[in-house]
């Protein structure tokens, strides 16, 4: 007498190669699609919800450097202004900036702005508030401990923004507005 496939034997699991459709009961076990249940002790039979509730690797705490990648670092916006005859252009450069990369690009952006910055009628007005803005970010900045750490050497700051040639540029406009004052004074004074 032949016996049945196994296939067809009572209570034998027909076999898949593929793992076939989902199955009830004990056959289910062999199944690695079956629908668990959820383990003790495991929420909602994730197995990794007890990594995800503990906290991470705790991160660095504050920014780094967008220059150079040392650490502390703090955000600013350095602004500049370029006054044409007829336009302006509006600068800006933001960051985290560390202390040195910070003070070095203050001390730049300020600089040209003096050079570049009164050469039209509204960047008169324009070019001192741009420099008094930069105030802001550069106190920010100095407040910072020394730069450590990042990928590369931090920018050098160079000499304050006083002692630059550019800061020479802001004298003549205030030598020009003070002749200016003094030939008032001396016209109305020889008038009267």
């Amino acid at each position: 007498m032949a016996t049945p496939p196994p296939q067809q034997q009572q209570g034998a699991v027909p076999h898949h190669p593929y793992g076939g459709p989902p199955q009830q009961g004990a056959a289910a076990q062999h199944n690695p699609y079956a629908q668990q249940q959820p383990q003790q002790g495991v929420p909602h039979g994730n197995p990794y919800a007890a990594y995800q509730q503990q906290p991470q690797h705790p991160q660095q705490p504050g920014y780094a450097c967008r220059v150079c990648g040392a650490q502390p670092a703090a955000p600013g916006t350095v602004r500049g202004h370029q006054g044409l005859v007829l336009m302006m252009r509006f600068l800006s450069t933001h960051g985290p900036f560390c202390r040195d990369c910070g003070t070095a690009v203050v001390r730049d952006m300020s600089a040209k702005t003096l050079w570049q910055g009164w050469w039209g009628p509204a960047s008169l007005f324009i070019t001192p508030l741009t420099v008094l803005i930069n105030l802001v970010p550069r106190s920010a900045f100095r407040k910072l401990a020394p730069p450590v750490g990042g990928f590369r050497p931090p920018l050098d700051p160079g000499k304050p923004l006083w002692q630059r040639p550019a800061a020479l540029v802001i004298a003549a406009p205030m030598v020009l507005v003070a002749l200016a004052i003094v030939a008032l004074v001396v016209i109305g004074a020889a008038t009267s």
